[in-house]
């Protein structure tokens, strides 16, 4: 027979100190030099579960682990997730990289054979038309 105090048997039923208080003056509870017996409380409350407070905390830390532990799977489920993404996007970007090489490639050849043919108009033009020449050619230095 194991003795408790009003406010720790009713921690225990996970009820109101004022049940447990009801309980006894109402005669469905008996105590023993003003402590309550898990005796008493076991026939009063026969659903109730009447583990010491070291097994509900062992109980609470177990339900603690276990949120825990589901709430990690989850975040393991959403890097995945966001893995495969990424790893989308990646992707995509590498294919419009490749894609811009290319027309990088072939802006840079268009810019040197407009050069060598603005030599070979500069060989060919009057002297008079040279000037526009010279800065049409230092233009298209500069964007190049």
């Amino acid at each position: 027979m194991i003795k408790l105090s009003v406010s720790k048997a009713a921690r225990m039923l996970g009820i109101s100190r004022f049940d447990i208080q009801n309980q006894i003056n109402n005669g469905k509870l008996q105590t023993h030099e003003g402590y309550v017996t898990t005796d008493s409380l076991r026939l009063a409350y026969p659903n109730s579960n009447l583990d010491s407070e070291e097994d509900q905390h062992i109980q609470k830390m177990q339900r603690i682990k276990d949120e825990a532990m589901n709430k990690i799977e989850a975040d393991v489920v959403a890097r995945s997730e966001n893995e495969k993404t990424y790893l989308g996007i990646i992707g995509t970007l590498r294919a419009k990289f490749a894609q811009e090489e290319i027309k990088n490639q072939h802006h840079q050849m268009v810019f040197a054979e407009l050069t060598e043919r603005l030599i070979v108009l500069e060989e060919q033009c009057h002297s008079q038309d040279k000037i526009a020449l010279h800065k049409l050619q230092g233009w298209v230095k500069s964007q190049h």
